[in-house]
Formats: structure tokens, sequence, C-alpha cells
């Protein structure tokens, strides 16, 4: 029985560490839930598009992020930048209502939750 336990424990252990996991997690003191999930953090922000659109910029900055591009046309968009060693950050932005925005990070090619976590915060704490 124990090996069976310790097994399946293990099983999942192995499903987190790839991002095959999912969490829903409400920060301390944050107002927006996020998702992570297959190396994308996913949440929702109490914001309309343009300011998070201004929100995630400013994180950039905030975080020696270097903005590389994007923008957002009409409902969604998406935003891009590189951390010091050039790893891609791409921020997808999609609004929902006037007053609720989709974000999506992703930082590299399997995603970093780390930074990921740290960017969605900024956003949400320069809103």
């Amino acid at each position: 029985m124990a090996a069976m336990r310790t097994a399946v424990l293990s099983i999942a252990v192995a499903l987190t560490v790839i991002g095959c996991g999912s969490t829903t997690v409400t920060p301390e003191g944050s107002v927006a839930e996020y998702s992570w999930v297959k190396g994308d953090v996913t949440g929702t922000l109490p914001a309309p598009l343009p300011r998070v659109e201004e929100a995630t910029r400013e994180a950039f900055e905030e975080l020696n992020l270097v903005a590389v591009g994007g923008g957002v046309a009409g409902l969604q968009g998406e935003l891009t930048a590189r951390t010091a060693v050039g790893t891609k950050v791409r921020v997808k932005l999609k609004a929902l209502d006037f007053d609720n925005t989709s974000v999506s990070i992703r930082v590299g090619q399997m995603g970093d939750k780390s930074l990921s976590l740290q960017l969605f915060r900024h956003i949400e704490q320069g809103l």
C-alpha cells in the first residue's frame, strides 16, 4: 500500500513540475484569481482592457523587461518583452466586458511560473 501511495504521489509531482497540473489561487491581498495551466498563468483582472495594457507596460519596466512589441487592437491584443538573458515574455489580453480583462502570461517555451506570477501581481498592483 505504501508503494502505491508513493507511486501516485510521484506521478502527481511530475505532472505539476512539467506544467500539466492546474492550480487556482487567490494571492493574499489580491482581488484577482489566477490559474497555472500548461505553462501559462491566466486570470481575470477587474479593469478595462486599455488600463490593463498600460499596467502591463509599466510592469515590464518595473521588472526590467525589455518591451519588444505588440499592442491592443479592438477587444484583444498581445504584448511581448524579453528578460535580461533573452527569454521571451508574452502577455495576451482580451476584454471580457467593459470592466474585466482576461490575462494570459507565458515566459519562455515551457513557462516560468515564478516570473509569470510576479508579472501578474505587478500588473494587478498597477491597476
